[in-house]
């Protein structure tokens, strides 16, 4: 599904997961996306208060 997504998006754009997936799928999808241009932001629930210190890129998340 976020290869089809990511197909219509432009370099820039931002694909935010909201599934409660593993971390290490996260990681991997990042780095693919990134690839093309394309910024990742898992928001699922399993990182808790955490998630923001943890799962996500600072910068990401402030464009987002």
């Amino acid at each position: 599904m976020i290869n089809n997504v990511a197909n219509l998006l432009s370099p820039g754009d931002i694909i935010i997961d909201g599934g409660n997936t593993f971390y290490k799928d996260d990681i991997r999808r990042a780095k693919a996306l990134e690839s093309k241009g394309l910024h990742y932001v898992d928001v699922g629930t399993s990182g808790g208060v955490w998630g923001i210190s943890e799962g996500y890129s600072p910068d990401d998340w402030r464009r987002a």
